[in-house]
């Protein structure tokens, strides 16, 4: 097997399989508190990379491949936040998270325009016809995506450090929790740096426009090393934590 299709093989074949936990955790979880929000970009992110690595299999220089995979991020990132949010309706009094609510719909309608941006910006900045100007107005599109996709992340972490406080402080208190609602802080938490390293290697890319870092033609050993591990790593944290906490909403009431 050629080394150019090794690796889209097999992250196709992960995703497919990852897909259908993801399906399921989602089904289990419910609509209740909005929790299926988080599972559902959690599909979303598998179902790009299947689109994406199918087509790289198909055409390693597509410029649909580079496309999809620039914006494959965005929902992981969607997922974890609203992961997060399940986990705090059961962690948390509803006095202390009057925020919630409002911080997830503006975190992404954030991500959302972030996800524009990045797609009007790097579906032309591999049309080599195009002239300079229009060339550098794409540029800026998906830097600005990228900037924005970076607070997001940055105001995820803080919200996550903020969660894992006050789980600490009830635990030095010996006070009653949910375990189910524990699994699932831990699974973001580990997800929090994870990201990050994405956010950031993602950045420099786009921002110097360095080839080693392109998400389809790149370095192979860059690649695995900064995308593929941590993507994988936070996606299986994620389904094992919901599979865990499949009967979270009979077992345990919100905080109120």
């Amino acid at each position: 097997m050629a080394s150019s299709t090794a690796l889209p093989l097999a992250l196709l074949i992960i995703y497919i399989t990852l897909s259908l936990p993801a399906i399921y955790v989602t089904i289990k979880h419910g609509v209740r508190h909005g929790v299926i929000v988080g599972w559902f970009f959690l599909f979303a992110f598998c179902t790009l990379r299947i689109v994406a690595t199918a087509i790289e299999l198909n055409d390693a220089d597509s410029s649909s491949a580079l496309l999809i995979a620039s914006i494959g991020l965005s929902p992981l990132l969607a997922a974890v936040c609203g992961v997060l949010h399940e986990a705090r309706v059961y962690i948390l009094p509803k006095s202390r998270r009057p925020f919630d609510l409002p911080y997830l719909v503006i975190f992404h309608l954030v991500v959302t325009t972030a996800i524009a941006l990045v797609a009007a910006g790097a579906a032309n900045m591999s049309d080599t016809t195009l002239p300079p100007d229009q060339l550098n107005s794409s540029g800026a599109l998906v830097k600005a995506g990228m900037v924005m996709l970076l607070l997001s992340w940055l105001s995820l972490a803080v919200f996550t450090v903020a969660t894992f406080q006050y789980f600490f402080i009830r635990q030095s208190m010996k006070l009653a929790g949910n375990g189910g609602a524990n699994k699932l802080l831990v699974a973001a938490t580990i997800s929090i740096p994870l990201l990050g390293i994405r956010v950031l290697e993602r950045l420099v890319y786009f921002f110097t426009q360095n080839q080693e870092l392109n998400p389809v033609t790149g370095s192979l050993g860059l690649r695995v090393g900064l995308e593929v591990i941590e993507e994988i790593i936070v996606t299986l944290s994620l389904i094992i934590s919901g599979i865990m906490t499949r009967n979270i909403a009979q077992s345990g009431e919100p905080r109120a």
